[in-house]
């Protein structure tokens, strides 16, 4: 059974990165059409998905400790995971032109129809809408101060979230006899990410979109790569440090 589990948790952890991942590019169709609540609204419906898998996906993890897997083998479940989290997205940014556009098409049709069910799931697939290359792109973010504090902050934040599930079920392991306990502490570690995203990097980029501002999709673009950064690369560093602490 956890054999099993071990090969299911990366598939659903990475299932979970790739939808919050493309719903954020709701946000920039919501831009281009000027309806940005509609946009953001967007987003949240995608958010609403990843709960399938969530529900799913600590159940799996509890089981795995209870079981009591090889610490090793739990790392390498653990890395994998944010392996394939960072293999999906990087996908979804290089593809983003052609979810933007899937999104456009969306907002689009659910002006005409007014039925929200039906204009999301009834879209034919997107074309791509990009106008600008990924190197231009970061080239603008780096060149922006504002973007520039959105992409660390959010590499950090989305390190944190990406990362506090596995550790406190790996201590939790360690500590065989206080797990259930431990393993609380991942609503802990998620709860601080998502004050800092709520606090500190969104309002800055719903200032950008409300005031109309020319920079703001590029800080859309920051949130993205900086969460990009943050799993692929930020997150296997603290994975890594805890593994050896631990």
């Amino acid at each position: 059974m956890s054999f099993s589990l071990v090969f299911l948790v990366p598939i659903c952890f990475a299932a979970i990165h790739l939808l919050e991942f493309t719903g954020i590019m709701a946000r920039l169709s919501g831009i281009r059409a000027k309806s940005h609540m509609l946009g953001y609204s967007i987003q949240q419906a995608v958010y609403v998905g990843t709960r399938l898998f969530i529900v799913a996906l600590l159940p799996m993890l509890g089981l795995i400790v209870d079981t009591r897997i090889d610490a090793k083998q739990y790392m390498v479940m653990a890395i994998s995971a944010l392996a394939g989290a960072a293999i999906l997205s990087l996908s979804a940014y290089i593809l983003h032109g052609y979810f933007v556009g899937y999104y456009d098409s969306v907002i689009l049709k659910y002006k005409k129809s007014g039925n929200f069910a039906t204009s999301f799931f009834s879209t034919a697939k997107g074309q791509d809408r990009s106008s600008v290359s990924i190197i231009e792109r970061i080239n603008l973010i780096l060149s922006n101060t504002e973007g520039r504090r959105i992409l660390i902050q959010s590499a950090i934040v989305f390190a944190i979230y990406g990362t506090g599930i596995f550790i406190s079920f790996y201590f939790a392991l360690l500590n065989f006899e206080y797990r259930a306990s431990i393993s609380q502490l991942s609503g802990v570690v998620n709860s601080i990410g998502t004050v800092l995203l709520t606090f500190f990097i969104e309002p800055r980029i719903s200032r950008g979109i409300d005031a109309e501002r020319e920079d703001a999709e590029d800080l859309i673009h920051a949130l993205l790569i900086g969460r990009l950064f943050g799993v692929a690369v930020l997150g296997q560093v603290i994975l890594m440090l805890a593994f050896v602490i631990g």
